[in-house]
């Protein structure tokens, strides 16, 4: 059975009779009669009553008529709708993010997604750096932000940006009266970070490493939220990413400076979870994230 018999038989039910149907279709009697006869004995049943004065459905073409009504106009209307959602994408597009990047880059994605692309919808997944690889090879997440560590150990994808780090400290201290620190400087300080392998922690051990000095790492979070309150309330330091802590430097409750003598850069890639086969609508959000890291920083 293809969609074909099924437009036939349609027409045949509409106009009553073979040769009008074979008429308004432009072929003969004898194409249609042939056709519709292979169509009811794949069916196992007859789909008319053949009168000399047309054709009627017996109750097995009462019962087929709408479904197959419903299905070639279902199918009619398949190239309007594929072109409709290229034109328009719509769909869910599952975006995995790190916690040093995910603010303000979601705020940013989800008001262009939610201006221009109505159809899409976005669900924001923020983890840790393996976490956020895992679900892109899982297949749990269709776009990804990752850290590739210095040594290069990470998922291949166009680069978006490479933020440097900054020291971060509760406002009036000393260590973050300047503009600038030297990382020789924070090594000396009470550092409140991440577990490794956080990427911004292995580029502070790699760059301490290189001087023979070890950083004096007092406590470890895995929550930037739960470090930028420790450091507010003067308990540590920490080293971070500018753009993490814009509203809290913009309020006053944290003070920073760019770390220097090395400048320390963290780099960021976009990942798809299926590279091969990405959808219209994560492709535009894709561009959408490119679009907002190119002024992220």
């Amino acid at each position: 059975m293809d969609l074909d018999q099924l437009r036939l038989f349609v027409s045949v039910a509409a106009a009553g009779s073979f040769s009008r149907a074979a008429l308004l279709l432009g072929t003969t009697q004898s194409a249609v009669s042939k056709r519709i006869l292979a169509l009811e004995q794949e069916l196992r049943c007859p789909l008319f009553e053949r009168t000399g004065r047309g054709a009627r459905l017996t109750e097995a073409g009462r019962l087929l008529a709408p479904r197959a009504e419903a299905l070639a106009r279902e199918a009619d209307t398949l190239p309007e709708l594929i072109n409709e959602t290229l034109r328009q994408p719509r769909g869910l597009v599952r975006v995995a993010l790190q916690p040093s990047i995910a603010w303000p880059l979601a705020g940013r994605i989800h008001a262009r997604v939610s201006r221009d692309y109505p159809g899409i919808r976005l669900q924001i997944q923020e983890g840790v750096m393996g976490q956020v690889e895992e679900w892109l090879r899982e297949g749990r997440a269709d776009l990804g932000v990752v850290t590739r560590l210095p040594n290069g150990r990470r998922m291949p994808g166009p680069l978006l940006f490479e933020p440097e780090l900054h020291l971060v400290s509760a406002p009036g201290d000393r260590a973050t009266r300047r503009a600038t620190v030297a990382f020789a400087s924070l090594l000396d300080l009470p550092l409140i970070i991440a577990t490794l392998p956080n990427a911004g922690r292995v580029l502070i051990e790699e760059a301490a490493r290189r001087v023979g000095r070890t950083p004096r790492i007092v406590l470890e979070a895995n929550s930037i939220h739960v470090i930028k309150h420790l450091v507010a309330e003067g308990r540590g330091y920490t080293a971070t990413l500018a753009p993490v802590i814009a509203g809290e430097l913009k309020a006053g409750t944290l003070a920073a400076s760019r770390i220097v003598r090395p400048v320390l850069r963290q780099t960021f890639l976009l990942a798809f979870g299926t590279p091969d086969r990405p959808t219209t609508a994560t492709r535009v959000v894709a561009d959408i994230i490119r679009e907002a890291s190119r002024t992220l920083l």
